[in-house]
This record gives C-alpha cells, structure tokens and sequence, in this order.
C-alpha cells in the first residue's frame, strides 16, 4: 500500500496498545540490512498503485507447495538510508551481485521488479530483472494485473533465488513487470517493491518473502521490525530480520494484536487532539502499520475534521501553538506534535521537515514561496480492511516499530 506521498494533504492515526512486553535480549539469527530514505513520494500515481487491491487473473493451475531447504545461516546485514519521505533498501535475485533498490513494504504483499521484458520508460529508466542471467530463474507465467487511478501495471509472476543481504531464500516468486502505464516508477528513485504484508493479501497465495523465510526456517524468530531516521541523506535506518535491535529506541516496546490478518491492522481506542476526544475514532477504529507510505492517511470526513481542529496555516504563522496529535491503542499514547508532522513546500515542489531543523525559528526563516502542510492525506479504504488510518513515515519514524509473525502482533517503541 504501502509504501507514501505528499502533497497539502494532514492526517493522523492512533493506536491502542494492547499489552506491554519487554524482551531483555536478542535472539540470534538477527539481520540488519540498511535503508535509504530517498526522493519525495508525493506522486498521486504511486499512492495510488500501492493503496490499489492488486486483482489478478490466472494462465494455469496453482502451483504444489514447493520443498524447501532449512539453513543455519547466522549473520548481520547492513542497510542504507537514503533521503526524506521514502525508505529503501537492497535485495538480490538469481546471485547476490544482481542487486534492486526497493522499498520493503508493510502494506502489500507481492513483490515487484522492472523486467528486462519491458520497454515502457518507467521500467528503462530503472534497473531491469533479466531471468535469462540466472541459473536459478523459474518461468511459472502468472498474471498479474493492477489498475489504479492514473495507470496500469502488468506483471507476470516467476521464480528464482531472492537474497537480502546474505540470507538466501529459494525460489521466491516476484513480479516481472512487462508493461506500464502511467508513472507509478518513472519518476521515482527504487527499482520495485517487496511487500511484507499477511499472505492472504498475496497473489495466486504465492508466499511473500517473509513467509518463505519463515517456511525456510532462516530465523531463530518469525520477526522483523524497522528504524527510519529522520536525518535526510544518512545511512542509519535499518531493516532488522529476526528480532529487533535495542541501540534504535527507547523505553519499552508496547506490542498490540493483529486485528485482521491482511494488511498489520490493529484496532484503535481513540485519536485525540490536544488530548480531547473530537470523534475521529467513534466506537474505536482500525490503524494500518505500513513502512511503504509516507504519510497518514484517514477517512475522508474524519480527515477534513481533524484538520479543522488542528487549523494549520499555510504561511506557518502558528506553527508554535499547533496541538498534539495522539494515537491510542490498548491504552497507550502515541503522540506526534508540529515537528512530527509538519513540512514546508518550496516553490519548486521540493519537502522540508519541521524536525529537520535544530530549532523553530530557522524553520519559519527558511527561504521565501514556501508553504507549510501537515503529513497527512485522505483516504477511504474499503471494507472488509476499512475504514482505517494508515500509520505511514510520519508516525514510524518517531516510533520504532516491531512485527512480530509468531504471535500476531506489532510493537512500538520511541525511537532514538
């Protein structure tokens, strides 16, 4: 659905912590692989793809579950972080030295790449899957077909080695995208998409790559979680496969149930400002933890109400009394204030964050043809998974966050 764009557009989430758990130690097996936080994703295209349900049709029959082999492989991976709104990272496919850009993704489950099939400039302009390179391709000639509001993406679903950092996972089914149209990855700075969402979202129920690790048993513990830093250009956010990392958050983790075993939903007592009840979450409502947007996202009529409450000006002149923003899941608060969730946009279209900034009046002196907007955009999500808020970027930056497939549950934590 992920994975997460920009443009005027406020919302906010809340969460409802269920219980609290601390664990003292990691368990071994834990990866670490570096994000980089690229380029704006305030491309209504993208959003759109990503937020789409992705229908597909079907050339043959379900494939049988395939035999897998364990590993005891035991290893840290790096990852990089690159610039603002966007998270992204490395994976490899047919050999470890053919590497893609992509954003790891909460809110989907397919994975996709830029096929060496396809000629459109979306795909040209990115590096390109080429399953003739591989001793290890699989043609298994799927289709997948999504259509979105501002373009198409055609896809057909193969196989081959897949390997994040070290860990290597057999025969691992992606998308080769064949045909694009619209500019869902032309202007944008990563090569595809791996989602990390619940299987059942999947197409053809094709295991996502973290269920074919966890089929693999490639870790001690069925866990990832991630850190996104807020300091643009830098290479400390991180990707964690198999546990969490301590050194990135502070505090306890706060974990809460999955709700619907689709997207990582989770079920809300209460969105507050300023710590009033002004009815966003009337009789409790669904939040989305997903790492492929960068915003948050809300139902419509809930979203123009609370961006009435918070009344932002656009030419920031009251950015030192905006309110707090606060999530309640299971009891616990999850607050975000101005720096949080305000950026400004210059004139060339260009996000500056609020908390990038060592204090608030360099903020309001930079440069001139500025506008400030909050993180936030309207978004109606269909029943049975909606309506609910997506807790993109905005919050998961401020907040560490931990998913946990043993148990169904995802965990928050502040981040450092």
């Amino acid at each position: 659905m992920n994975q997460v764009y920009l443009i005027s557009i406020l919302i906010i989430s809340i969460y409802c912590a269920s219980f609290l758990e601390e664990q003292p130690r990691m368990q071994n097996k834990i990866y670490s692989i570096k994000l980089d936080r690229t380029q704006s994703q305030a491309r209504k295209s993208f959003f759109d793809f990503i937020t789409t349900g992705q229908h597909f049709r079907s050339k043959s029959d379900i494939l049988d579950d395939i035999a897998l082999t364990q590993t005891t492989q035991k290893e840290n991976i790096k990852l990089y972080n690159f610039k603002n709104t966007q998270y992204t990272g490395e994976i490899s496919f047919g050999s470890q030295e053919n590497k893609f850009k992509v954003i790891f993704d909460t809110g989907s489950a397919n994975i996709w790449l830029n096929s060496a099939r396809c000629n459109d400039y979306g795909c040209k302009n990115h590096k390109q899957y080429d399953g003739q390179k591989s001793l290890t391709y699989e043609h298994l000639g799927y289709d997948l077909d999504v259509e979105f509001g501002t373009g198409e993406l055609m896809g057909e679903i193969n196989a081959d080695t897949a390997y994040v950092g070290n860990v290597m996972i057999r025969k691992q089914e992606f998308a080769e995208i064949v045909r694009e149209n619209g500019d869902v990855f032309a202007l944008s700075d990563f090569d595809g998409i791996v989602g990390l969402a619940y299987p059942t979202m999947a197409a053809y129920h094709f295991n996502p790559l973290f269920d074919n690790i966890m089929q693999q048993k490639l870790l001690d513990r069925n866990v990832f979680s991630f850190y996104f830093s807020r300091q643009e250009g830098s290479r400390t956010s991180e990707l964690t496969l198999g546990g969490w990392n301590q050194d990135h958050f502070v505090g306890e983790l706060h974990f809460h149930n999955v709700a619907n075993k689709y997207y990582w939903l989770l079920e809300a007592n209460n969105i507050l400002v300023n710590g009033k009840d002004i009815g966003l979450c009337k009789r409790g409502c669904n939040v989305i933890a997903d790492t492929g947007t960068s915003l948050i996202t809300g139902p419509s009529n809930d979203l123009y109400d609370m961006l009435d409450a918070l009344n932002i000006d656009e030419n920031c002149k009251n950015i030192k009394e905006l309110p707090t923003l606060t999530f309640v899941l299971d009891g616990i608060h999850y607050d975000l204030d101005a720096h949080d969730y305000i950026m400004k946009i210059d004139s060339y279209g260009n996000e500056i964050a609020y908390g990038s900034f060592a204090s608030t009046d360099s903020f309001l002196e930079m440069g001139g043809g500025c506008e400030c907007v909050g993180t936030f955009m309207p978004l109606d999500i269909p029943f049975p998974q909606g309506p609910a808020w997506i807790l993109g970027d905005t919050f998961l930056s401020k907040y560490y966050s931990v998913y946990d497939r043993d148990n169904d549950r995802v965990g928050f934590a502040r981040s450092k």
